[in-house]
């Protein structure tokens, strides 16, 4: 599969790149090359910009995307449930499922499935996230950002490096990677026992264990056309899903009965390729992407044998883009003009299994509510019944692009537009097959099939202009501004088959024993699983400064969100969720990074303040305009410092310690703001012994043992949280050959 996957991409980028080359020949070396798409120096970028660097990541224990929450002014991604659920929030804006307010770059390639976000990171050389909305040049799902992860290239080592930790919780992390001529291979491990247990069972309900594997391979062709191709492979088992019912204020231990887990096999291969001319240089991307993951979950959370889901997807992603410059800095205009191109499908199968207690309350007891006493009852005969989804999902588009950069002066002018077209459709397959018998009138049971299948299909077209500027109002200081738009994808629902099919088929039993049901369970149909896509505004002015080592950011925005995509659940005693374009928001807020370095002492502050609120949301019961939007902390925060100094009675030996301290919140839970979260501070901390050629290390997070909470949701009525983890402290060692 590699094989034919690298040489197709490969022959493909050889012949459009040499059908775009001039005249001018340029040596071209791999240090040129940005994974960024951006024309300009990371420091002349019109928005905020946040990058972190391998030994900082390093320091700072970060090796998973949710891990730069308030590290990254503004962003809070919690951890809780599995790999699957990464829910992210940026300047107030996210949600708990479907598409995401972040894109996410790894070398150049777009991440196309959400589910492929949370993965471990092994060989990662910076981390750069640009804030504010970046549709011009990324598109879909980049309405508050893009997170562009780089990883090390053949020339940034020569020999090894490695690492290894254990630690709290039997936790063991292990990773390599070989710097060899053209190749980098790297090889990463991680098992841990779990954090919380499952009282119901006796045992952890969140263990982990997982191996991640890269090969990175890069060359200069002709003296001017360099190519990267990259191949990454990862798989997963886990448990998760921590989740302790909530009520009357207090939160319960997790217990629950049946299986949650989650198995992942996730495979990339990307190739991105640069030609440089004297007057033009070309970027071509070009990717290959496969999911494969299954999840078990205990939906009710309960020791009731009440109702379970298993949903296992197939998916699969292929992106192509190119972006066409001129190549001399020195120019007063540079103009830049892209195409990109994406197709995905998705093979879902997400049957629903209830069971004893799920009949009996959330089946019989619903209809009998509605048959008189006197005339008999309902009884299902099956002690489990399946009620069966499976589901075809296809999504492809293509957009066209231009951006111009105007140098004059001390001022910088950034234009852009961009004309995004995507469509997609949905085959859904369902049917549920119960036996029942009316007593006392029926002596035997009857069959009732119910089944229900279709297609729905959209399309929507964006246009998506930006505009900037940037003035050096002197030597270290740039002031900017920007208006940009961006967008997040529409999709398809189909979490809520579930209740469509549980509510067709009482509709159904209960015209096959001639009584009218008045009140259906669920007032959603497959007409109403499809969901717009949510646009947002941004209006920006910051400043970025430096002077010596000390180096310093601000600025304050203000975003107005159209179509405002929210989960929401269907009234009465509703087993599923939905995503829906339900309001109008606005965001209003500031953000602040500053680092400085000074001799041995280094330090680095993040801030950022947040108000959230709905303008114009109601839900069909109540008005909430005017509340906080849920789940987005008001304030992030992060304070990080460290000292190194050298060990006298040795050579080449010093001894350094770090300390840091995140915090968020306040976080508001409902759409209602009756259930908050206060802010709450961790501490984190590092010391390190380091050699000539290896290091020895101890590293805590949470050290303070603060409690506090990850998660809140709804189901069958019910509430339940999900706990942040304890504190965790890991040894471990690191060597570089």
């Amino acid at each position: 599969m590699r094989i034919f996957a690298t040489d197709m991409l490969a022959a493909i980028f050889i012949g459009a790149l040499l059908a775009v080359t001039d005249a001018h020949d340029t040596t071209l070396t791999p240090s040129r090359i940005s994974v960024l798409k951006e024309a300009v120096d990371i420091r002349k970028i019109p928005s905020p910009v946040s990058q972190i660097r391998s030994e900082s990541l390093k320091r700072e224990g970060i090796f998973r995307p949710n891990q730069l929450s308030s590290r990254v002014p503004g962003l809070f991604i919690p951890d809780y449930g599995a790999s699957l659920t990464s829910t992210i929030y940026l300047r107030g804006l996210g949600s708990r499922m479907e598409n995401p307010v972040m894109a996410l770059y790894v070398d150049g390639i777009p991440v196309m499935d959400k589910n492929s976000y949370d993965t471990d990171w092994n060989d990662v050389r910076s981390a750069t996230l640009v804030r504010g909305p970046q549709g011009t040049l990324y598109g879909r799902n980049s309405m508050a950002g893009v997170l562009s992860v780089s990883t090390f290239s053949p020339s940034d080592h020569d020999g090894f490096l490695g690492a290894l930790e254990y630690g709290t919780a039997n936790t063991i992390k292990a990773n390599a990677s070989a710097f060899f001529g053209n190749n980098v291979l790297s090889a990463g491990f991680r098992h841990g026992n779990g954090y919380f247990k499952n009282t119901f069972k006796g045992s952890m309900c969140d263990p982990y264990g997982g191996i991640s594997l890269r090969w990175k391979h890069e060359k200069v062709l002709f003296e001017r056309i360099f190519l990267s191709n990259s191949l990454s492979a990862s798989a997963s088992r886990e448990g998760g899903f921590a989740y302790g019912r909530y009520s009357d204020g207090i939160l319960h231990l997790v217990s629950y009965n049946d299986e949650g887990s989650y198995g992942r096999l996730n495979i990339l291969e990307g190739l991105t390729g640069r030609y440089s001319g004297e007057k033009l240089s070309v970027d071509m991307a070009a990717s290959v992407q496969f999911l494969s993951d299954d999840m078990k979950m205990d939906q009710d959370f309960t020791p009731e044998p009440v109702f379970t889901l298993r949903q296992k997807q197939l998916s699969g992603a292929g992106t192509l883009e190119a972006i066409v410059r001129k190549n001399a800095s020195s120019e007063t205009w540079i103009p830049a003009t892209g195409f990109s191109a994406f197709w995905k499908g998705n093979r879902m199968e997400a049957p629903v299994l209830f069971k004893e207690a799920g009949i009996r309350t959330l089946m019989e007891d619903n209809a009998n509510r509605n048959i008189p006493s006197e005339i008999g009852s309902l009884d299902i005969c099956d002690s489990s019944l399946p009620v069966n989804s499976g589901f075809r999902i296809r999504t492809w588009g293509s957009a066209i692009f231009h951006e111009s950069v105007w140098n004059r002066g001390n001022w910088q002018v950034t234009a852009g537009i961009r004309l995004d077209y995507e469509a997609g459709t949905m085959d859904y397959d369902c049917n549920s097959l119960l036996h029942y018998r009316f007593v006392p009138i029926m002596k035997s049971d009857r069959e009732l099939g119910v089944p229900y299948s279709g297609r729905i299909s959209q399309s929507s077209l964006q246009i998506l202009p930006k505009f900037s500027a940037m003035y050096e109002a002197s030597e270290g200081l740039l002031i900017f501004t920007s208006v940009s738009k961006g967008y997040r994808a529409g999709g398809f629902n189909t979490q809520i088959f579930s209740d469509i099919l549980q509510n067709l088929t009482m509709n159904a039993l209960m015209d096959d024993l001639g009584v009218h049901l008045d009140r259906p369970s669920v007032s959603v149909g497959a007409a109403n699983t499809k969901y717009s896509p949510e646009t947002a505004w941004n209006y920006e002015i910051g400043l970025r400064g430096s002077k010596s080592k000390f180096k310093a950011e601000a600025s304050v925005y203000l975003m107005d969100v159209r179509n405002q995509q929210l989960t929401v659940f269907p009234p009465g005693m509703s087993t599923g969720r939905m995503m829906t374009n339900a309001g109008r928001s606005r965001s209003i807020g500031g953000e602040m990074e500053a680092s400085w370095a000074s001799g041995r002492f280094d330090c680095h502050i993040s801030l950022s303040g947040c108000d959230a609120r709905f303008v114009e949301f109601n839900d069909g019961n109540n008005d909430w305009s005017g509340k906080h939007i849920p789940y987005a902390p008001a304030t992030t925060t992060f304070l990080g410092a460290g000292y190194w100094w050298p060990v006298s009675i040795f050579n080449s030996v010093s001894f350094r310690i770090d300390g840091g301290i995140r915090g968020h919140g306040p976080v508001w839970w409902n759409e209602a703001n009756t259930i908050k979260e206060a802010f709450k501070v961790q501490l984190n901390g590092r010391a390190a012994l380091s050699f000539d050629k290896w290091e020895i290390f101890v590293r805590g997070t949470n050290l303070t043992g603060t409690e506090g909470m990850a998660f809140y949701f709804k189901s069958v009525g019910k509430e339940f949280f999900s706990k942040t983890k304890p504190r965790i402290i890991l040894g471990g060692i690191t060597i570089n050959i």
